[in-house]
């Protein structure tokens, strides 16, 4: 037989028993408690069992703007700034002494925004906890908040804000600011500061480009304009985030799984714009005002095929001297006495009147040119003879005046049946209907219009698109004024037959021209305007047959002459000649001082060309505005002298540049054998 155990074993069993019995019990203790902690923890506990993970924007670049060429007019890099949590921030001074002479503000400016907010957490911290709320140590993390105010007295205690963990204390810094400061912060173990990316749009088109590409305002939709607002969509792409988990002190430990999801970033754009044709046109424009001695002007280049804005600038001329015209308080109620009183003296002056507005902001600055008003969409004006190719065109195709009809021009005085009297610039007796529109005359254009209906003629102005906005989509563009039918009388019969009572947008009338300027079977349509490039893959971009093929043809035809009439007098041409052959309207309107009537010596000059005339490939249109005194006293103020001359520049280099090939002309021909 075996033995009997030896008392020391009995001992180690029991010993044995008894500590793997204790260490079940601590162990079913442990679990109890994670399970009591689990399911119902103190409110001490609560506050702590928040997941610390803290989920980053992942910013989208946005997409470049570039030319009908790709030339780049604004494109998106990522610069850095400097942020900081101020519940960090241990030595304020330190802090402040080395980095304000490195991101370039005063150390009182950087200690004051670093003090304000750190009374503002103190003040917050008592206020969540007067609340019974815990202070969240994240706070605000990523979002900054500059509103260090307090409640009115008697106000209704508003819900506690958090703490602030973030505060933007520079602007974008240059890389070599960056790196100095990288450099402090880890020298001086800076605690609560970093580096932050943040995007950065710079427009490398130019002034030329500005108010068309426009600007962006990444914080406040209000501040974007031009191409930037007509297509922020796809421009903008969408953000990502990414979620990283952090310990106790906030530091990050690892990406937390499913919580990465890249930016996508926004479409390039290409502008139907060509950079060198928009630089040709304000060079030109530029040229043409300070010659006028105007106080601005308007240009606007487009393709009558495709529909695409080629080229679009104002100029403003900052003029000493001027007068700011009267204005009716708002509220104000005038009787007609005192309107015809003050519309008399204004028309007796010879005080010469601010008849532009200088773009301003709300501080009386200059607008930079991304925020500039564009006048070319913005800003309505009469356009006097330029009109009458519309009109002239409508009466030809209903056939109420056939093209060798003789129409009686009165010797270029007339009063008409209304009493208004009417003068003529080329006074004759007798006139062709084809030399009432190549002699622009107003008594031959009434006498055409009062062939039509109201209804006929109101319809005449609406289906060439007055009255309503363009295709362009741009930020404040006007869709001008007609006079409605309701209010159409035997007066807007006669004004708008020679382009007044009718406000129009630069937009509009090349828009409207390109009626005459379409080739082939596309003669009578009209195109949708464009500020995107063309592709062979996009329609036609007809909206609707405004005339007849033969009758936009006829019309182009006979509009040659008022060309050939313009270079005769006041375009002087290169050596060699003209290589470029085009027809064209000219306009001179007195500039309109509402309630009171017209400047008697203040005028708005307009010149609207296609060319080449075989084959047109630009409409170009040319307002100026106000043409200084001494060209009204030597009667050379009108659209022809003024106007037409800078239209003739811009065709010919422009087409010159576009490589198309030159009218055929006999007397090109002898110069190029020679």
């Amino acid at each position: 037989m075996p033995p009997p155990p030896a008392r020391s074993d009995r001992a180690f069993g029991w010993v044995t028993s008894l500590l793997a019995a204790t260490t079940s019990l601590a162990l079913l203790a442990v679990v109890g408690r994670v399970a009591q902690i689990q399911l119902r923890p103190s409110e001490e506990l609560k506050a702590q069992l928040a997941p610390r993970v803290t989920v980053k924007k992942d910013l989208p670049l946005r997409g470049d703007i570039t030319d009908r060429r790709g030339r780049v007019l604004a494109a998106t890099r990522f610069a850095e700034r400097l942020i900081v949590d101020p519940t960090l921030v241990r030595d304020i001074d330190k802090t402040v002494v080395s980095l304000a002479p490195i991101i370039g503000v005063s150390a009182e400016e950087l200690g004051n925004r670093l003090i304000f907010a750190m009374e503002e957490n103190r003040r917050r911290e008592a206020a969540l906890l007067a609340a019974g709320a815990a202070a969240s140590p994240q706070g605000d993390d990523g979002e900054e908040d500059d509103e260090f105010t307090t409640a009115e007295e008697g106000a209704a205690p508003a819900k506690p804000k958090r703490i602030i963990r973030y505060l933007k204390l520079s602007d974008h810094l240059s890389s070599e600011q960056a790196t100095a400061v990288r450099d402090v912060i880890r020298k001086d173990k800076l605690r609560g500061l970093s580096l932050e990316k943040w995007p950065v749009r710079e427009f490398v088109g130019g002034v030329e480009a500005g108010p068309i590409v426009g600007t962006i305002g990444w914080l406040n939709p209000a501040n974007r304009s031009g191409a930037e607002s007509r297509f922020h969509t796809q421009l903008s792409g969408n953000p990502g985030r990414v979620g990283f988990v952090r310990d106790g002190a906030g530091n990050p430990l690892w990406i937390e799984a499913g919580l990465v999801d890249r930016a996508q970033h926004g479409r390039d754009l290409r502008l139907s714009i060509d950079l060198e044709l928009q630089r040709i046109a304000g060079e030109e424009l530029t040229r043409g005002v300070e010659e006028a001695d105007a106080q601005g002007g308007r240009i606007m280049v487009i393709d009558p095929i495709t529909g695409e804005v080629l080229a679009m600038t104002d100029v403003y001329r900052d003029v000493p001297g001027l007068i700011d015209l009267p204005t009716v308080p708002k509220g104000a109620t005038l009787k007609r006495g005192a309107i015809v009183a003050e519309g008399n003296r204004l028309r007796a002056s010879r005080q010469r009147y601010r008849v532009i507005r200088p773009d301003l902001d709300e501080n009386g600055n200059v607008r930079p040119p991304q925020l500039a008003r564009n006048r070319c969409v913005e800003d309505v004006y009469e356009p006097g003879s330029t009109f009458k190719p519309f009109v002239w065109s409508v009466i030809t195709e209903l056939g109420r005046v056939k093209p060798t009809d003789v129409i009686d021009t009165e010797g270029g005085r007339w009063i008409t049946p209304t009493g208004k009297p009417i003068t003529d610039v080329t006074r004759a007796a007798t006139m062709t209907w084809s030399e009432v529109l190549i002699n622009s005359s107003n008594i031959g254009m009434i006498k055409g219009a009062q062939k039509l209906s109201p209804r006929e003629f109101h319809e005449a102005v609406s289906r060439f698109g007055f009255g309503a906005r363009t295709s362009l989509g741009l930020p404040g563009e006007s869709g001008g004024l007609v006079t409605p039918l309701s209010r159409w009388s035997v007066y807007s019969h006669t004004s708008v037959a020679y382009g007044n009572e009718i406000a129009v947008t630069i937009a509009q009338m090349v828009r409207a021209f390109s009626v005459f300027a379409r080739p082939g079977e596309l003669a009578g349509t009209m195109p949708r305007l464009r500020l995107t490039a063309h592709s062979p893959a996009d329609a036609s971009g007809v909206i609707y047959r405004v005339l007849p093929a033969s009758v936009a043809t006829l019309a182009r035809d006979t509009m040659r002459g008022v060309a050939a009439n313009m270079e005769n007098r006041y375009a002087k041409p290169p050596e060699g000649g003209w290589r470029y052959d085009m027809f064209a309207k000219s306009g001179t309107a007195r500039v309109p001082a509402p309630p009171f009537g017209y400047l008697q010596h203040q005028y708005i000059t307009s010149f609207l060309a296609a060319g080449p005339s075989e084959n047109p490939r630009l409409i170009v249109l040319v307002a100026i505005d106000d043409p200084g005194p001494e060209r009204v006293r030597t009667r050379t103020y009108f659209g022809a002298a003024t106007a037409g001359p800078v239209v003739r520049r811009v065709m010919e280099r422009s087409l010159t540049y576009l490589g198309t090939p030159p009218s055929p002309r006999p007397d090109l021909a002898a110069v190029q054998s020679r």
